[in-house]
């Protein structure tokens, strides 16, 4: 089974699908993290070069399919995700969860059991619990909505009618404590948010899933799952805001309410009860290479296509496991190995990378008390952000070309 996230075939990344090596007839799986291309084209012209170099492609979009940007024909981004979803049906790309996943070779005592999960997701901006970083006098981080390019190009004309409707759902489920409770102010994140999760309980594809799944653990076998979304279910998934060239990026990555999902299938698991079920979540979007293990025994991995130019600039935030370049020729991670039921990354081989951060977290405790700048990112916001002033002397001082590692977190 292999994985990329991020894949912006509109030029960038095609050569990559083109001639990624062909699995096909190996019972191979292809998992598609999300940002395949902001153009239906571009979405059916990949999918349809991955379904021929593997046996079987899932897919969760990112929030590039998302973006509006053809007017005429684009003008709500919640509609333009069906229009994604019929692309994936012509191509037979899935986007549900699995039934079981045959395994091959296990004699009689067929023992383990295997399924794959799609979650559909956004970013909330109360994802971000942490506190801001300490930014110079003179340098004014700009919010979210000013830096990111999905404020402006998604789409969302229902949202006051969703807003509406959640916070009767509410009222009407605390109805008997409505009166003494102040009302919480939400971001508008947090209802897109919410919208989008409930596509994962639509004709109850999701508890047939986690029924199915329970159902191989009571037959007694070894079951593994794999969740993937685009987005970030865990804010320990992204390094803090000190390292961020963009301290405020945090702010629209992930979502606790995806988190909540994926949890129901780790709870379900009871993982390190018996250490023979596996739970492993994929996501993208942050443009980092990672595989790391947290406390929950879930394995969280990306492995980003992310662009040529991040590559040549700090190819060492990218690597992962034997991911190690998007140029032409080179395969997807292989994140799971069906035959030994092994996920990359889950032997004590030494010599396996597991991410510049992903190692990082490894050997250090997070520690999002620190709210000092790293000097690389100082220098960052003091030349785009400062003053009149700060910035004409950083220019003057310092290459504007230069991008310091680990650099950027790519674009999102």
């Amino acid at each position: 089974m292999y994985l990329i996230s991020d894949v912006h075939f509109d030029g960038q990344n095609r050569a990559f699908i083109e001639h990624m090596p062909n699995k096909k007839d190996e019972n191979s799986i292809l998992v598609v993290a999300g940002d395949v291309g902001e153009k239906l084209d571009d979405v059916e012209r990949c999918f349809r070069l991955c379904t021929k170099k593997f046996d079987t492609v899932f897919y969760s979009f990112g929030n590039h399919e998302l973006w509006c940007t053809n007017e005429r024909d684009e003008r709500c981004s919640y509609e333009k995700i069906k229009s994604v979803f019929e692309v994936c049906e012509k191509c037979g790309v899935k986007t549900n969860p699995s039934e079981e996943i045959p395994v091959e070779n296990q004699g009689e005592n067929a023992r383990q059991a295997v399924f794959i999960a799609p979650v559909h997701s956004w970013y909330e901006q109360e994802f971000d619990t942490e506190d801001d970083v300490e930014a110079p006098d003179d340098v004014t981080i700009p919010k979210v909505e000013k830096v990111m390019t999905d404020y402006r190009l998604c789409k969302w004309p229902s949202l006051e009618e969703w807003k509406k409707e959640m916070t009767m759902e509410k009222i009407s489920s605390n109805s008997s404590s409505a009166r003494n409770t102040t009302a919480k102010t939400y971001s508008n994140d947090y209802y897109i948010s919410r919208k989008i999760d409930a596509l994962n309980d639509e004709d109850g594809k999701f508890e047939r899933f986690l029924e199915n799944v329970k159902r191989a653990k009571m037959e007694g076998k070894d079951v593994t799952v794999i969740t993937f979304s685009h987005f970030l279910p865990r804010i320990e998934l992204i390094p803090e805001k000190r390292f961020l060239l963009y301290p405020k990026l945090t702010q629209a990555v992930g979502s606790h309410i995806l988190n909540e999902r994926v949890e129901r299938v780790t709870r379900l698991l009871h993982l390190g009860e018996s250490g023979k079920d596996k739970h492993t979540h994929a996501f993208g979007h942050t443009h980092f290479g990672w595989n790391l293990v947290l406390e929950n025994n879930v394995r969280y991995v990306q492995a980003a296509l992310a662009t040529p130019k991040e590559w040549a600039r700090r190819p060492r935030s990218l690597v992962v496991g034997d991911f190690f370049s998007n140029a032409p020729g080179n395969a997807p991670l292989l994140l799971y190995d069906v035959a030994t039921n092994a996920f990359s990354g889950s032997s004590t081989n030494e010599e396996y990378n597991p991410g510049l951060w992903a190692k990082y977290y490894e050997e250090n405790a997070r520690d999002p008390s620190n709210k000092t700048l790293a000097p690389w990112v100082l220098e960052y916001v003091s030349r785009i952000w400062g003053s009149r002033e700060l910035k004409k002397s950083m220019m003057m001082s310092s290459n504007a070309e230069a991008s310091p590692l680990p650099g950027k977190s790519g674009e999102v």
